[in-house]
């Protein structure tokens, strides 16, 4: 079986000139990824009549929406390039780098009014932490802040603009079921408020010091702009340990009811997380599981088995999520309190990256 590392192999090759050039004619929702065709490093855009491919300098990560309808994808940690796709027409990404010793660590955010870009970058060297703002035109350093951690992963703004959260994963070297963690001096892991403005830290979330082998990676915003999930992947696997928390601005994260592994067994990792209206949305390409809780009480709504899935984001209904998979499915999701179910799903001849976004 293909690993999130060993993409689907003997893909489909370059898509036809006339599915390409006639993609931007297409309408309905589309879904945009990194993503191996082929052998080529590159990514996705779909949609339900349509597969239009583009080619990255190497693996991609996660995309975010910039304010002229552009993508901007982040080059997979430790990255080097930054590219910028039209969803309309992805066949000419332009692309920025990285800059001296700097790595992207996969992950930007776009202020809410679309003036400044942020990208979560690190030292290649000490691995120290920087947060660093861009135009979001060109890629061009405006800034560069230095909190105190190491391995910034994905990074959001929050209360409508007003914040910046950033998660610190802690990891120097991303162990997993491989084998610990090289951190002489443990998982230093937390979620750190931003002022966007001054660059000022004004809140440091941890957890308790029983949780401290969760790297905490991945986040996502609610509507409302202040709960946001926060995902983990847990660096013991002696024990099963909650993966997924809520953190309400100003206050603690708190961990989300977790499921019996017997029933679910996202084996401790979770590699994206969405939010839909009242419910979270968490995927597991080791546990090949998309779980889903309710944000009104943190109840555990059941998962979704689904071969190496990991890409999931929201759906255009309160009450839906898109998902996608290394195998090339794609799943239309919907949830309510009583549990997910798939209300349609796909195959395309692409291997999907760990993140998607509905465009």
């Amino acid at each position: 079986m293909a690993t999130r590392r060993e993409f689907l192999a003997g893909a489909a090759a370059c898509l036809t000139v006339g599915i390409a050039s006639s993609f931007a004619a297409q309408t309905g929702p589309r879904l945009i990824s990194a993503a191996k065709v082929g052998q080529r490093d590159g990514g996705v855009v779909w949609n339900t009549d349509a597969l239009a491919s583009f080619d990255l300098p190497a693996r991609g990560h996660a995309p975010v929406r910039l304010g002229d309808g552009r993508v901007l994808l982040m080059s997979r940690r430790p990255g080097l390039f930054a590219s910028m796709i039209d969803p309309h027409d992805p066949s000419a990404p332009s692309s920025f780098s990285s800059s001296g010793n700097s790595r992207f660590s996969g992950h930007a955010a776009v202020s809410p009014d679309a003036k400044v870009l942020v990208t979560a970058e690190f030292d290649a060297t000490t691995f120290e932490a920087a947060i660093t703002l861009r135009d979001p035109r060109s890629g061009d350093i405006r800034a560069q802040w230095k909190p105190d951690g190491i391995e910034p992963h994905e990074i959001l703004f929050a209360r409508h603009g007003a914040r910046l959260v950033v998660a610190l994963g802690g990891l120097i070297k991303d162990g997993g079921v491989a084998g610990p963690a090289f951190n002489p001096g443990g998982v230093r892991s937390a979620v750190l408020e931003f002022d966007p403005l001054s660059g000022k830290v004004l809140a440091h979330h941890k957890l308790p010091d029983v949780f401290s082998s969760l790297s905490l990676r991945h986040l996502a915003v609610a509507p409302d702009g202040e709960t946001i999930a926060v995902a983990a992947q847990d660096q013991d696997i002696t024990v099963t340990r909650p993966l997924v928390g809520m953190l309400r601005l100003g206050k603690e994260i708190e961990l989300l009811q977790w499921p019996d592994p017997r029933e679910c067994d996202f084996r401790s990792y979770v590699g994206s997380v969405a939010i839909s209206g009242d419910f979270v949305a968490a995927a597991s390409p080791r546990g090949s599981v998309l779980g889903f809780w309710s944000i009104r009480d943190g109840r555990w709504l059941g998962g979704l088995a689904i071969a190496d899935v990991c890409g999931v984001t929201a759906g255009t209904a309160s009450d839906t999520f898109w998902a996608s998979s290394g195998h090339g499915g794609v799943f239309r999701i919907a949830v309510n309190d009583s549990g997910p179910r798939i209300e349609a799903q796909w195959h395309v001849d692409a291997g999907f990256d760990n993140h998607l976004l509905l465009v």
